[in-house]
């Protein structure tokens, strides 16, 4: 078990009590992730996933965040009550609502530990140490009961949010890693032992390394003023999604390999978390914070991506061609352009052969044209998006060459 260490309140910079339980990406975190992975969504998926979080138990308390009515569309009260429901794992920990808490707060469900050292630059994972978490473990399990179709939708709706809770901890490095040090010989619990707080300060004053990266988000990117929750996440993550782009993570998402999830964050902790200009007893440098932000806008976009296929490919038809089968959601053809929802003379005239880059994994419904894409010796029919029109062969190949893009033709399509 972890000690008690911090409770994080949206967004305020405060010291971190020693009496509360520590916690993985505080609420903001948790919501950018769910509002990634909503995004990747199918509507079928994401009414099937709403439709089963309204039918949790009563004394689990999920169903009732949601808002059956509002001034805000129907869409957009269902996406913040899918954002809401990533956290619900954290909520349960109040001990106020006793029946609630005793049975759904599990608190070594939010972490995979891994056990390990660093001598001269050389990471090495220990073993003897005790069970230092059961996320992945966790993860496997209840990503069965959401496959179950004799599983009722009660218990598939504690999954779910337990699924995206968890999902979103484990690409929080820190959740994935217990450093042994001479002063941590048991290990640091996550980095919730290395304290950034001077010697001597009390202990109800001292802040820790796992607070300083729970809490990134509302560090870099304050909240102003009077600003609504949506106002502020919704820019935050479409920011990352744009420059954390699908079609360039797509090949990384491992769906149901929750063990490489965990893995991938482990690895960020020997040079991202503990680089070298992270010093004990003192807060973190701007430019550790900066890089720090720029580790967790990926995570976000990860999980979301992730979190999002897995339950595409579960509760609804999935938004893209599995990775097997299509190398890249990009590909570059030369087609007729621009490209025109309705044929007519006029329109084919203004239309010229041109080189292009094309996103064949569209998201979202809309009549698009079609381009012949070949997977596992066949072809197919690829829907696209044009993302990209290029002056030459030469800079589209230079662009391929860059984007990891294999798939690139110059006839006309």
């Amino acid at each position: 078990m972890r000690p008690v260490l911090g409770k994080f309140f949206l967004l305020l910079i405060l010291p971190v009590s020693a009496t509360l339980p520590a916690m993985a990406w505080d609420d903001v975190g948790h919501k950018i992730t769910a509002y990634v992975a909503w995004q990747r969504m199918s509507p079928s998926a994401r009414e099937n996933v709403i439709k089963i979080l309204r039918a949790a138990p009563e004394d689990s308390q999920l169903a009732a965040f949601y808002k059956s009515y509002g001034a805000e569309p129907e869409e957009t009260r269902k996406r913040e009550y899918f954002m809401l429901v990533a956290t619900w794992a954290d909520i349960v920990r109040d001990r106020e609502f006793k029946t609630r808490f005793a049975k759904y707060h599990k608190g070594n469900w939010h972490y995979s530990d891994t056990f390990w050292k660093q001598v001269n630059g050389k990471v090495e994972e220990l073993s003897g140490f005790p069970e230092g978490g059961l996320g992945v473990e966790k993860l496997v399990e209840l990503d069965k009961v959401i496959r179950d179709p004799s599983a009722s939708n009660g218990d598939k709706a504690i999954a779910i949010a337990w699924i995206m809770h968890i999902g979103g901890d484990l690409h929080q490095p820190l959740h994935t890693s217990a450093r042994v040090t001479d002063t941590e010989p048991k290990g640091d619990q996550g980095g919730n032992l290395f304290l950034l707080s001077p010697q001597g300060v009390k202990r109800a004053d001292q802040v820790n390394l796992h607070w300083f990266w729970d809490s990134i988000t509302g560090r870099n990117i304050p909240l102003k003023g009077e600003q609504c929750e949506r106002d502020y996440i919704e820019p935050i993550a479409q920011h990352i999604m744009k420059k954390f782009p699908f079609a360039k993570m797509q090949s990384q998402l491992h769906l149901g390999q929750y063990d490489a999830w965990q893995k991938e964050g482990f690895a960020l902790n020997p040079t991202a978390v503990f680089s070298a200009d992270l010093i004990r007893n003192e807060l973190p440098s701007e430019k550790y914070r900066k890089n720090a932000f720029e580790v967790a806008e990926r995570q976000f976009a990860m999980a979301g991506y992730r979190l999002g296929e897995t339950l595409n490919g579960i509760f609804g038809a999935p938004a893209v061609t599995p990775v097997a089968s299509i190398a890249s959601c990009q590909i570059i053809r030369k087609i007729m352009y621009p490209v025109f929802k309705k044929q007519t003379p006029e329109n084919t005239a203004k239309a010229k052969p041109t080189i292009a880059a094309l996103n064949i994994c569209p998201t979202g419904p809309a009549a698009r044209p079609t381009t012949m894409v070949e997977a596992e010796g066949k072809k197919t029919a690829r829907a696209f998006d044009v993302a990209k029109i290029f002056a030459s062969e030469e800079e589209a190949r230079k662009y391929a060459a860059g984007n990891a893009i294999t798939d690139v033709k110059f006839e006309i399509q």
